[in-house]
């Protein structure tokens, strides 16, 4: 019974989710107002920008690599594809029914989404690790040797145990060091440091 009820919940929180987003997806975002509608008009806008730009670079990242790294990429994105929608589902369900519940999962989809478009960069430049690696140095300091591995972990904060997390962070690690000669250790820490506040 209770397991019908949390199905009910879920199911429903979805088709509301749905209503808000379909309901507010065509009108016109103000970005000085805070209520409840129009930030949710503003967070799907912003959502729809974020996910064609990361379609966008999917594609050039794509078009980059030989094609067993391309298998391995559609692999790796579509394990990125259940993490998000598993991870954002969650904090929506964390906040339902409260009226917020829908902005708080289009915060999280805004923000995952671009942190993966920040990882299919970096897999065609290499560019956007480097700024998580600069601030770890920072961090360790003139001691740079001795305390890069304790900042970089400093830097992710606290592990994050989620299947559906590992398993797409294995995988895109696995890439990154392959094309990118990216520590496969430290690779995920910096994935982390990347995810929503909100965990």
């Amino acid at each position: 019974m209770i397991r019908h009820k949390a199905l009910i919940k879920w199911g429903s929180g979805i088709c509301l989710a749905a209503f808000f987003i379909s309901a507010h997806a065509q009108e016109t975002c103000n970005p000085d107002s805070f209520t409840n509608p129009d930030l949710i008009i503003c967070g799907q806008q912003t959502y729809e920008k974020v996910d064609a730009v990361l379609n966008e670079q999917y594609k050039k990242a794509l078009a980059s690599l030989v094609p067993a790294e391309q298998k391995h990429l559609k692999k790796v994105q579509k394990q990125w594809v259940r993490f998000k929608e598993s991870f954002c589902e969650e904090l929506y369900q964390s906040t339902f029914p409260g009226a917020e519940a829908p902005i708080e999962r289009l915060g999280c989809l805004v923000q995952t989404t671009n942190a993966r478009l920040g990882e299919l960069i970096a897999l065609q430049t290499g560019l956007p690790l480097d700024g998580f690696y600069k601030a770890a140095s920072a961090i360790a300091g003139k001691d740079r040797e001795r305390n890069l591995a304790a900042s970089i972990e400093r830097l992710g904060g606290d592990e994050f145990n989620d299947p559906l997390w590992k398993q797409y962070a294995d995988g895109h690690c696995e890439m990154t060091g392959r094309l990118l000669r990216e520590d496969v250790a430290y690779c995920s820490t910096r994935m982390r440091f990347q995810l929503p506040m909100n965990r």
